[in-house]
């Protein structure tokens, strides 16, 4: 059994995909979902990766609030993490570290969400913009 089955009670979502560009219009749909707990992950391995490491990049509602999270779970997350607080602190941003549920993440909240995150595919990442990358969504389907 697949991890993602684990997480999903043993059945896996479906995958879809969309690109950075497509960040604004993703969280939109995944706003009007309204239900704490809905998110969307962009998963991905950076361009030149020999380690195969995936990069997981989600954004989700909590309290209400649709926000972004860097989850530190992942080898590449925790790995990169430093370049993730810098590139924020570079766009005038303040991460909030949270522990939840024995998951330690980073949260931001606010209009800038979607550029932060398309920022990180582009910028730390390099990949282009309009590259689609493998989504997963829960509580709602993307509708590109």
């Amino acid at each position: 059994m697949s991890i993602l089955s684990k997480l999903f009670g043993g059945v896996a979502p479906k995958r879809e995909e969309a690109a950075a560009s497509e960040i604004p219009a993703v969280i939109s749909q995944l706003r009007q979902s309204a239900t704490d707990g809905n998110f969307v992950v962009f998963i991905f391995i950076p361009p030149g990766s020999t380690d195969g490491e995936v990069v997981n990049l989600q954004y989700s509602i909590d309290g209400g609030v649709v926000g972004f999270d860097w989850v530190l779970s992942g080898l590449r997350n925790i790995a990169d993490k430093a370049k993730i607080v810098e590139l924020a602190s570079k766009l005038g941003h303040r991460l909030e570290e949270r522990d939840e549920n024995d998951c330690r993440f980073l949260r931001l909240t606010g209009s800038s969400i979607s550029e932060f995150g398309a920022r990180i595919i582009q910028d730390v990442y390099n990949i282009d913009p309009n590259t689609k990358l493998e989504i997963i969504t829960e509580g709602f389907k993307w509708q590109p």
